[in-house]
């Protein structure tokens, strides 16, 4: 006697389309999901960019406006004026910023604006020592009561940093990070704000700044992929679940 394998269960045509088509649904959907996730990144980006250009654009605020008028120190990329005492000793040198291709300091120092109040002031990038990295650089010192051009700046960007030593047992002014819980325990007076030091090149310092810019096109990009991938989804499940099985009944019959 012969052993007959039982009959393979085909799947109903209508229920294969069901199935294909509940996936094919399922990733066009993420698909548009994305993409228009994309696309208001791109009108978040383009607003804040519109925003900053705004900002920019208006008249400088002098110390005066700024002290009778406190809040005004929240208006990030606004320009200023601003003249005071240098709290020299207290500089600090922020390692591995690159400028231009090169790698150097950030040079960081407060500037007290008024009495139990100071500013640290991004003044400038300096390339380090080629021989001795860790050797901070020798510069000019500042001038006190010289007017410093300059605008408002958001909290520093933080890089990676190995180890967790206490920067305050560190005698060294070189830091890897400076974020505002540091300037404050750095400096007696209160801080008022963070700003980046514009206008020409001095004291041994460039502040050729690169410029703050929020492109979307490379959002745009993605987004106009995550669509062509959902239309492309859309085509396949239609070729494959429908047309060609419509062609080839044609040619049959």
């Amino acid at each position: 006697m012969t052993s007959q394998s039982p009959p393979t269960r085909r799947i109903p045509l209508w229920q294969s389309r069901l199935a294909w088509g509940l996936l094919a649904a399922l990733c066009v959907a993420l698909t548009l999901r994305l993409g228009f996730w994309q696309l208001s990144r791109a009108e978040q980006k383009t607003t804040l960019q519109q925003a900053i250009e705004n900002q920019s654009q208006l008249p400088p605020l002098t110390l005066g406006q700024l002290q009778s008028d406190p809040s005004a120190w929240a208006q990030t990329h606004r320009r200023v004026q601003l003249h005071g005492e240098w709290l020299k000793d207290q500089t600090v040198f922020l390692d591995n910023r690159a400028h231009h291709g090169r790698v150097g300091f950030w040079v960081m120092t407060p500037l007290r604006v008024q009495a139990g109040q100071v500013v640290w002031v991004q003044r400038g990038w300096v390339e380090r020592d080629a021989l001795d990295p860790r050797k901070p650089p020798q510069l000019a010192p500042p001038v006190d009561g010289s007017p410093v051009e300059a605008r408002i700046a958001p909290p520093l960007s933080q890089i990676f940093e190995l180890g967790s030593a206490q920067q305050s047992a560190n005698p060294s002014p070189i830091r890897a990070n400076l974020n505002p819980t540091q300037m404050q325990s750095l400096v007696q007076d209160n801080v008022q704000a963070l700003v980046v030091q514009t206008g020409p090149d001095g004291d041994g310092l460039r502040r050729d700044w690169f410029q703050v810019g929020l492109s979307a096109d490379k959002n745009r990009a993605y987004a106009f992929q995550w669509f062509a991938l959902s239309a492309l989804l859309a085509f396949l499940y239609l070729w494959f679940q429908w047309i060609k099985d419509y062609r080839y009944g044609r040619q049959q019959s």
